[in-house]
């Protein structure tokens, strides 16, 4: 036997020699055999609920692009370097599409007190105390989310408390859903209010029995008080909006529509558009309540940012008022304490009507906020006479809310394709007060999405956050369910108007998509569509219905880039 070192000069050059050639069969071997393309990847393994083709169990994305969608083996084939990505049985939807927010201001709850579901004014005292522990003389106090809804239906509060605890800062406590402000002494005593003030055309100071105002406004009565408030920088929105539109990205939701922007937040949106810092999609929708900003925006005609963030085509009108606050437009009385009630046209029909003549010649989608039934009915009226001589145009109008509605309004906005967009969020909460308004006759007339949908009129579902939980699997929860949170009504709340999961997943979706023009670009896992999508644990047509809301949404991709899930959320404090 020999012994071999080695480490002798010759074996070190053998071993050498060795080890060069075998690197190079590795090289040229690694050459000739096929290699995975990080630009193009397969999602195998899942669910994909496509929301316009049915389920399919893989597909294939490239950069921002989905390039194809099947079954696995068909994929592979075509697309052998593509890089694997495991869904390990989970599903795949569409990015949710929330069609109506309001992303600034939820971004703004950063610097607002947290006021919903406190009862009492004792209770928003405290809570002013804790979010403003130190305030300096004449700084403001905001705050948000008193339900006007609740309150009208025991009696609206009154500012004493309010004046002792902060006599020398104003305060301005905003309703939950806006159509109503609470302030104090303070803040009355800036804007010149006392009992010796009326009321605007459109709004009112509510009173006490000696004249002197309660430090509640309704409705555009608030602009009296809220005018004196510094106004918000462009710099201040951008980082409202920015972190709105964070925590829905976060939850899954890829394209939002902004429902009423001023010119303000408008500049906002343009200005992180073209830095390309918007973070989702947004659909901008104008403020038609303000003359100026619309003059300029008919002259200019509709906009479209070149990255795909930011599209400028549609109009917010606000026309009534709210169920809650006795202020929307009905037909007939308020079935409770009519007396209360004060029916509320926001904006004279006639300008409405203008509006839409110079929409529809401008190429501008028209949507309108009609809670009552006989707002409802007027907006459909405006509708019809604005379109007459565009009829053939692909419109795309909506209604926004269509909470009560007379029974004509479902044939008549299926025949005039108008689109009803509703929040499932809405039904459940208001349902702790909604049938006293409007009687057990009128209810079944209200949030009424199953006699839409059979009537074969479009509809799309959404939050109208921050008013109410906003979470699209709430959205979805709730629209299936017609229950709250807690689960109640055990039966649902007026179940027979429920949508399916399918038909809501594809009204937050497809349909959401359509509402904005962008079907063509999002809202469906489709080829040649933006590779915007989510990966939730379960497939929700597989999921118990009351289960629905504990749905995990495990990962969220906008164009093509996973987005990574570790920002904390904005909630409620």
């Amino acid at each position: 036997m020999f012994l071999v070192n080695p480490f002798s000069p010759m074996n070190c050059k053998l071993l050498k020699a060795s080890f060069i050639l075998l690197l190079g069969s590795i090289f040229f071997s690694s050459c000739d055999a096929p290699q995975a393309d990080s630009s193009t990847i397969l999602f195998h393994n899942g669910s994909i609920l496509t929301m316009d083709n049915g389920e399919a169990n893989s597909f294939v994305i490239e950069g921002n692009v989905i390039l194809e969608v099947g079954d696995l083996i068909n994929l592979e084939a075509a697309f052998p370097n593509a890089q694997k990505y495991d869904l390990q049985g989970k599903t795949v939807l569409p990015g949710f599409v929330d069609s109506h927010t309001h992303i600034h201001e939820f971004g703004q709850q950063k610097r607002k007190a947290n006021i919903e579901d406190l009862l009492s004014v004792e209770e928003m005292v405290v809570e002013l105390k804790r979010f403003f522990p130190n305030p300096q003389p004449g700084q403001w106090l905001i705050g948000q989310g008193w339900d006007e809804g609740v309150w009208a239906t025991k009696r609206y509060p009154d500012r004493e408390l309010l004046d002792k605890a902060f006599p020398d800062n104003p305060v301005r406590l905003q309703s939950l859903h806006g159509f109503g402000g609470f302030y104090n002494g303070k803040a009355l005593e800036i804007a010149g209010i006392d009992a010796n003030t009326p009321d605007p055309e459109v709004g009112r100071i509510m009173r006490r029995e000696d004249g002197t105002p309660t430090g509640v406004m309704e409705t555009l009565a608030q602009q009296l008080v809220n005018q004196h408030i510094p106004a918000e920088t462009v710099e201040e929105a951008k980082e409202a909006i920015l972190l709105g539109a964070e925590a829905l990205l976060q939850a899954g939701v890829t394209t939002v529509h902004e429902a009423g922007v001023s010119p303000t937040v408008l500049q906002a949106y343009m200005e992180l558009a073209e830095a390309k810092k918007l973070p989702i999609r947004v659909y901008a929708m104008l403020n038609g309540n303000d003359d100026e900003l619309m003059n300029e925006w008919f002259e200019r005609g509709p906009y479209a940012d070149p990255n795909g963030y930011l599209f400028v085509r549609s109009i917010k009108v606000f026309y009534d008022g709210s169920l809650g606050s006795r202020t929307a437009l009905m037909a007939a009385a308020y079935s409770d304490n009519p007396k209360a009630a004060q029916m509320t046209e926001r904006i004279r029909p006639d300008k409405v009507r203008e509006l839409g003549k110079k929409a529809a010649a401008n190429g501008f989608q028209m949507a309108v906020h009609s809670i009552g039934d006989e707002a409802n009915r007027r907006v459909l009226d405006l509708y019809e006479e604005a379109l007459a001589g565009y009829e053939n145009i692909d419109h795309r109008w909506r209604m926004e809310h269509a909470q009560v509605v007379l029974p004509s309004f479902f044939e008549r906005a299926a025949k005039g394709k108008y689109i009803s967009s509703v929040q499932s969020s809405h039904a459940v909460g208001d349902s702790k007060w909604a049938e006293d308004r409007v009687g057990n006759e009128r209810i079944k007339l209200a949030y009424a999405w199953r006699s839409i949908m059979d009537a074969g009129a479009p509809i799309i579902l959404n939050s109208d956050l921050p008013g109410e939980p906003w979470m699209p699997v709430e959205t979805l929860y709730f629209a299936v369910t017609r229950k709250n949170l807690a689960g109640e009504p055990a039966g649902g709340w007026y179940p027979e108007q429920a949508f399916t999961v399918m038909e809501a997943l594809q009204a937050m979706t497809i349909t959401g998509a359509y509402a904005a023009f962008m079907e063509n670009e999002t809202g469906s896992i489709s080829k040649g569509k933006k590779a915007d999508f989510v990966v939730v644990n379960q497939n929700p047509l597989n999921t118990p219905a009351d289960k629905l809301k504990e749905l995990k949404v495990e990962s969220v991709w906008i164009d093509g880039k996973e987005v990574p899930l570790k920002m904390e959320m904005i909630m409620r404090e």
